[in-house]
């Protein structure tokens, strides 16, 4: 009978739980551990900040849906991993493991800009949902009496981009509804080297469409931009500039969580775990590792360092790969194992609409330096689209369903994504991420 844990409840350690319990013999334990209650889809935390819906569209209550759908469930956060005995602690015990899938997102990093974010700092995160409430009381009072400009961005080392465009765009979108946009000044500050890079250069027309509609919304934009530090009333950037504000949401820099940090060998420096493409760690075969606390290098050179997105849907892509390929290695099925393309698509909302960015791969071909395909589009339907696929993945989340084969298939169809593919039969193409 093997164990396997599964470290985090988000949009990667879920659906990976629930694919490993569909794949794993009765007989064998599937535990989730969650820091916290409530899976939360995390994408839809910006409409909670912004007060455009209630906080519990978003989440749903962990206990009922382990106890429905056959997994060990421990809630209490991980503060310390063995790779040499295969133990994990959280809480007061020590868990014995066959396998181990490391899910847990990132950590943070607000201590890097002094002055930031919602913890001793003066500006509002969209990034938890402890963060997305602290905001959405923040913006009332703001709405109820706007005190100086709105500046909305991300820090130097971020690599997630899109929810600082959906903040400002749909905050924008926001005000003028209320009557209230004449009366603010919108700043969007970002380190990426030009507005709509979004942590992936080349996909044609996103930077176009991008800046158009900063434009017509009378965003200003600051790209290459150093934040050095916050005081209560204004960003300082290293140039010297001085942004004043009355509401501000910069999204932080992440690194990996603290227990990664701790365990020699497991991760860099920065607490990001190195992969196979099988999302297998190169030096722990029983450690698999999915979403944001991978390492993925970023291959653009910039002015300003940024890092590398890792979107929702590659995620869940990776957690597909990893969940079969552990059901692999321990013989529950005899199947190829398989690898996630890291296709990525983001689709962005902006109040009345938005703009769908697609990266196909999101890493180019090293030796080419193109991707298969990379375009973006625009359009009300956009909104459409992400309002029904939130909707569809929290079904999924209540009946238990990782990635059905009719997803795989519709994202090919529609967009030309291909999110899984077999193992190359070259061992020698296994090479490190």
């Amino acid at each position: 009978m093997a164990h396997v844990v599964v470290i985090g409840a988000g949009l990667g350690g879920l659906p990976a739980a629930y694919e490993l319990r569909h794949l794993l013999p009765k007989s064998d334990t599937v535990t989730l551990i969650s820091n916290e209650p409530n899976f939360t889809f995390i994408p839809g935390l910006i409409q909670i900040a912004l007060d455009l819906k209630p906080i519990d569209h978003v989440q749903l209550d962990l206990v009922p849906l382990a106890h429905r759908h056959g997994l060990n469930l421990i809630l209490g956060a991980v503060t310390a991993l063995d790779p040499d005995r295969r133990q994990v602690t959280v809480k007061d015990q020590t868990l014995d493991y066959d396998y181990v899938l490391i899910a847990t997102g990132a950590s943070l990093a607000f201590d890097l800009i002094p002055g930031l974010g919602p913890h001793g700092g003066y500006t509002q995160s969209v990034c938890t949902p402890s963060h997305a409430l602290a905001a959405r009381e923040a913006w009332l009072k703001f709405l109820d009496q706007p005190s100086g400009p709105l500046v909305v961005g991300a820090a130097p080392g971020a690599g997630c981009f899109g929810p600082a465009y959906e903040f400002v765009l749909m905050a924008e979108h926001e005000l003028r509804k209320r009557g209230l946009r004449d009366q603010v000044e919108i700043v969007y500050i970002t380190a990426e080297p030009y507005v709509g890079h979004l942590g992936v250069s080349g996909v044609k027309n996103a930077r176009e469409y991008t800046a158009d509609l900063m434009e017509q919304r009378g965003v200003k934009v600051i790209d290459n931009a150093v934040i050095q530090t916050v005081t209560p009333d204004a960003v300082l950037l290293a140039d010297g500039q001085r942004i004043p504000f009355g509401y501000s949401m910069i999204l932080p820099a992440f690194r990996g969580v603290e227990f990664i940090r701790q365990v020699p060998g497991l991760a860099d420096e920065k607490g990001f775990i190195p992969i196979l493409p099988t999302q297998r760690h190169p030096e722990f075969a029983h450690i698999y590792t999915v979403g944001v606390s991978i390492k993925l290098a970023q291959p653009d050179v910039t002015p300003v360092p940024i890092g590398m997105p890792k979107s929702g849907q590659m995620t869940e892509a990776m957690a597909t790969a990893a969940a079969h390929n552990i059901a692999v290695d321990l013989g529950a099925i005899k199947a190829p194992q398989i690898i996630p393309t890291l296709d990525a698509l983001c689709f962005a909302e902006f109040g009345d609409t938005g703009i769908a960015y697609i990266a196909a791969p999101v890493i180019p071909d090293p030796a080419t330096g193109k991707r298969r395909s990379s375009y973006a589009m625009r359009g009300p339907w956009i909104v459409w689209a992400k309002a029904a696929f939130e909707e569809y993945f929290m079904i999924k989340m209540r009946q238990g369903v990782g990635m059905p084969w009719f997803e795989k298939l519709g994202l090919r169809t529609l967009f030309g994504l291909r999110l899984l593919k077999s193992v190359p039969p070259d061992p020698s193409k296994l090479a490190s991420t």
